[in-house]
């Protein structure tokens, strides 16, 4: 037996799991996982957390992944798929445009849990080298789309041929991670710009590489 999330009422595990096919509940213990992983971080999340959290056994995850190192590594590699910048990456828009919609995900709350999980891997990563590899990996990735977008932006007379491409995808990557990480630890009273106002400063900062800035 265990709990459906936010359900008060236990639900035999094997009809829960019957209802649904193979595939769907590995995308449901995999979004259980980031949220877990997310809130706790690698070390404190148990394989029995997650479980609980979606109304499984620790079978069905271990049928997966043997082990919680290898289920962590799933989670990053399905989050790192899902990435809002792969649908902006190949949206029909222009590079200005693509920048100005990656500046305003920063305050999207909706992807709180998936940024959560990626802050809690980044620290996990730098204390235990064996996730290194996986985190890197995804960061990579990321940071190749966000190459494109500059390559593109710099034929197009966008960004300023004579800037390094690799400064301009540190900074917007060092912006992602540092905004959602700033939102998390400021204090309530201080509250998050408007979102005119951080239109505002995305919009500035686009300028700031044109050519002749």
């Amino acid at each position: 037996m265990s709990l459906l999330p936010n359900s008060g009422s236990p639900v035999p595990v094997e009809t829960a799991s019957r209802s649904r096919r193979p595939e769907e509940v590995t995308e449901r213990l995999l979004n259980s996982a980031i949220t877990v992983f997310g809130e706790r971080g690698f070390e404190s999340a148990t394989v029995s957390d997650i479980a609980r959290r979606c109304g499984l056994t620790t079978g069905a995850i271990y049928a997966r992944w043997p082990t919680k190192h290898e289920l962590f590594t799933a989670v990053i590699e399905h989050t790192s798929a899902q990435r809002m910048l792969l649908l902006i990456k190949d949206a029909e828009a222009t590079t200005a445009e693509k920048l100005t919609m990656l500046g305003a995900t920063l305050f999207i709350s909706t992807r709180d849990d998936t940024r959560n999980l990626w802050i809690e891997a980044c620290v996990s990563a730098s204390r235990e080298p064996s996730l290194h590899p996986a985190v890197a990996q995804c960061q990579e990735a990321e940071a190749g789309d966000l190459a494109e977008i500059v390559a593109e932006g710099k034929a197009s007379g966008v960004i300023d041929p004579s800037l390094s491409t690799d400064a301009v995808v540190f900074l917007c990557q060092s912006l992602s991670l540092g905004t959602y990480l700033a939102m998390r630890v400021q204090a309530e009273e201080r509250g998050r710009p408007t979102d005119d106002d951080w239109s505002e400063i995305v919009a500035r900062l686009i300028r700031a590489i044109r050519p002749g800035h």
